[in-house]
Parts: C-alpha cells; sequence; structure tokens
C-alpha cells in the first residue's frame, strides 16, 4: 500500500508536468526570432515588439501581416501582455495592439492600434528605424 500511493500520484503528476514544460517551451521558441526565410534580409540593428493578447480583435487581424513580414525578414517578436507583465510594465503598454521599435536595446518608435502591412513595412524601413 505504501507503494501504491506515491506510484499513482507519479502517475498523474508525471503527465501533467509535462505538458505543463512543453507548452512554456512552445510559447518560449514563438517569441524567437527565426533567420529569414528565402529572399529575406535582416534589418541591421532593429526589432519590432508586438505587444498583443488572444482576447483581442485588432492583434488578431494583425498577427497574419506581423507573420508575413517576419517571414520576409523584418525583426518581429509577437509578446502576449497576459503572459509577459515584466516587459509590459518595462515598456509602458496601455493598450494593445502596440508596435515598440527598439534599436541597439532602447526605444526609437512605438505606435497603438491596427495598421496596414504597407504602413508597418514603411514604418520599419525608415531612416528613424534604422541608421
Amino acid at each position: 500500500m505504501r507503494v501504491i500511493i506515491p506510484v499513482m500520484l507519479l502517475l498523474f503528476v508525471g503527465p501533467v508536468a509535462a505538458t505543463v514544460g512543453f507548452r512554456k517551451y512552445q510559447e518560449y521558441q514563438a517569441q524567437q526570432v527565426l533567420p529569414p526565410q528565402a529572399g529575406g534580409q535582416w534589418r541591421p540593428r532593429g526589432e519590432v515588439l508586438f505587444f498583443n493578447a488572444t482576447w483581442c480583435g485588432p492583434c488578431r487581424q494583425m498577427k497574419p501581416i506581423v507573420i508575413g513580414m517576419h517571414r520576409d525578414g523584418y525583426r518581429m517578436r509577437g509578446i502576449d501582455v497576459d503572459k509577459n507583465r515584466r516587459l509590459v510594465e518595462k515598456y509602458g503598454i496601455n493598450s494593445v495592439p502596440t508596435f515598440v521599435f527598439v534599436e541597439n536595446g532602447k526605444e526609437v518608435n512605438r505606435f497603438s492600434g491596427g495598421t496596414s502591412a504597407a504602413k508597418l513595412r514603411k514604418m520599419c524601413d525608415s531612416p528613424t528605424y534604422h541608421n
């Protein structure tokens, strides 16, 4: 009887812990900047932080645009405001979606709200963002 209880506890807790760990790993991997696909170029020093939330309609509309730009070589990182409170506080995010342009570790520009892919690309390619 003394062996059955710990074994049953291990059988219950083990899969739950593995599932939680795997989900955390997937979230971490999703936030990493991947190399550009064929034809894309690295943008020299900057990165765009895309603060969003799963419950936000405009964020869901912007997500395909951000993913497409990431595939084209733009350094963009999606940050879920509900899962990354530290970064939300660091950058003073009050609304979503918010795009924060960071160059050499310093914020150089930001805007909130949805926009078109063309306008977002133009902002990313501006000399203010890339010196």
